[in-house]
């Protein structure tokens, strides 16, 4: 017995089911908040949907649902590393070379004893307690406490003399200083609330996270010298945030392979979201995580300063 020819139809679907993933990428900044959120649940999401679709393949015997379920865990697997993949800067420049580094220190959860063992150049430190800040003072003849200057909650420690530009305000939720480095620069050291739920409920909507993103990113692409901006900004490299930064900013941590910086409670979601951004000009080397016990943040670091000529 002759088999009937399958309909345009029934193939039709299992090439949607591989194409339509791959739509996440030209789509995702056109979704608005919704595409931020599903930005920061991703793996999770993802990793739903694959389970869900195997177990209807296996209960059913769907086998042409199949490639739809590869091509959906390759796009989740795309999404999530593409961002940590190395995108060498080229060198630093040695005269002009200014180790920085980052760290949520988790009020007095966090023990920076990694980050005091080997102070760098300059370090900012987000959620900064009292007793976190006195041990910084001791390290840095230099400093910015969040505690006194109206800096949100951010210390800024150096081995260079500062200025401070500007506090804390509702478009710059840290502070903005002058570091008299070898080559001096303008430092953001921020601390960008969280745009999802807690368990106080939202710290600022996905809504009002992105209009605090773009407001920075036209404040730092206005600045006449070299920039710096760095500290916990609560925004996941696979977001459209990180790409409205990175319009402006070259992330100067991705010299080599990178990894989630939120390592406790949100480990899931593998969310890389400590960041070190360099100016027009200015490069990035050796980066590297530092492990902070006790908090639920890795520090991140990496030597920055102009690009080496060539």
């Amino acid at each position: 017995m002759l088999q009937r020819p399958r309909s345009r139809t029934a193939l039709l679907w299992p090439v949607l089911a591989v194409v339509l993933p791959w739509a996440w990428f030209p789509l995702r900044d056109h979704l608005g908040p919704v595409g931020d959120v599903l930005a920061i649940v991703l793996p999770v999401w993802v990793v739903g949907a694959v389970l869900v679709l195997a177990l209807l393949v296996l209960s059913r015997r769907r086998l042409r649902l199949l490639p739809g379920i590869v091509s959906l865990l390759l796009v989740g697997t795309v999404a999530v590393l593409a961002p940590w993949r190395p995108a060498p800067t080229g060198p630093v420049d040695p005269a002009g070379a200014v180790r920085i580094a980052s760290a949520n220190i988790t009020d007095t959860a966090g023990d920076p004893v990694h980050l005091l063992r080997d102070p760098a150049d300059v370090t900012v430190i987000s959620e900064n307690a009292f007793p976190v800040h006195r041990r910084f003072v001791d390290a840095y003849r230099y400093a910015v406490y969040g505690g006194e200057r109206g800096t949100g909650g951010v210390g800024v420690y150096s081995r260079y003399p500062m200025q401070v530009l500007e506090g804390d305000g509702p478009d710059l939720p840290g502070v903005r200083v002058r570091v008299e480095a070898p080559v001096p620069f303008t430092l953001y050291a921020l601390h960008v609330p969280r745009p999802w739920i807690t368990d106080r409920g939202y710290e600022v909507t996905p809504v009002e996270h992105h209009r605090i993103m773009v407001a920075l990113a036209e404040q730092v692409a206005a600045e006449p010298g070299p920039v710096v901006l760095t500290g916990d900004l609560n925004t996941t490299d696979r977001g459209r945030d990180y790409r409205v930064m990175t319009a402006v900013l070259t992330d100067a941590v991705r010299d080599t392979w990178q990894a989630p910086t939120s390592i406790t409670t949100w480990r899931l979601l593998l969310l890389r979201i400590d960041h070190v951004f360099v100016g027009p000009g200015w490069c990035g080397d050796d980066p590297a995580q530092v492990l902070l016990p006790g908090s639920d943040h890795d520090a991140v670091a990496a030597t920055v300063g102009p690009c080496a000529p060539g």
